[in-house]
């Protein structure tokens, strides 16, 4: 009898709850991934100093490969901070109700029936490249090999590359994975329009044009700064360089971060 009286969970809460605990499970993962990377790159000082000279030190971290633990992780954390964001709007929220694999899975079946979702020029050519160019900074930044690569160095054009994949790797799954716009949110499982294909082509690509842009701002105008105005230069790192300011963050820096700054 008193379990009949108790109020059941709606499908909305359900849903919702399903959404978020996928949310926090993201976070807590990229917790100690990020402190392990910086664990794995930052070898103790005891050990450097008295064990390893410092130029070995650096020439193993640059033979190093990609930390993919790390690198995935951070860019997890770009991706739960933007789906954050979203659940700020009424639209979002409204459609948290319904059995979330099912809904998720209407809405991809949709995916590339036409090239433009219906949004505004500045989300899809403006607001979409520049997260498409955070993730393949997250990418640079977690490869020793590549990360102080400039352009006109040797590798730099297959960094561009290698960035390129992994961003439209994690922006696909941004899109139409199991944390994306159409598991939370069901973005396309109504209106077929949403789940359309060019931003699954813009978003890398115009990324990678997008950091590739950074570079010239950060090599022609902001590295001539190094060592002058710290405020100012701070301030334009982060003004003129937006995604690898937004990269930074994922990995626990100050948003005008250099690697270089720590080079002797």
């Amino acid at each position: 009898m008193l379990e009949s009286c108790r109020p059941r969970p709606t499908r909305i809460e359900a849903k919702a709850f399903t959404a978020c605990l996928v949310l926090l499970t993201a976070v807590a993962q990229s917790v100690p991934a990020n402190a392990a990377d910086e664990q794995e790159i930052s070898p103790p000082p005891a050990a450097t100093s008295l064990s390893t000279p410092r130029s070995n030190a650096n020439q193993d971290d640059a033979d190093a490969g990609l930390h993919l633990g790390a690198a995935t992780a951070q860019a997890f954390g770009f991706t739960v901070l933007q789906h954050l964001v979203r659940l700020r709007e009424e639209r979002t929220r409204q459609e948290l109700g319904g059995a979330f694999f099912h809904d998720w899975l209407k809405a991809v079946s949709h995916t590339g029936r036409n090239w433009d979702d219906g949004n505004k020029v500045f989300t899809n050519y403006v607001a979409h490249p520049m997260g498409g160019a955070v993730y393949a900074n997250i990418y640079r930044q977690n490869s020793p090999r590549q990360r102080r690569l400039e352009i006109g160095d040797a590798g730099y054009g297959r960094m561009l590359v290698h960035g390129m994949v992994f961003s439209a790797v994690v922006s696909t799954q941004f899109e139409i994975g199991p944390i994306s716009e159409a598991s939370i949110g069901n973005v396309g499982m109504r209106n077929r329009q949403k789940m359309a294909w060019g931003d699954l082509v813009v978003t890398p690509v115009l990324g990678t044009v997008w950091m590739f842009g950074e570079d010239v701002i950060d090599q022609r105008i902001l590295k001539r700064m190094d060592g002058s105005n710290i405020v100012l230069r701070n301030a334009l790192r982060f003004f003129l360089n937006p995604s690898r300011t937004g990269a930074n963050l994922s990995r626990r820096k100050w948003p005008w971060y250099r690697d270089r700054d720590n080079e002797p």
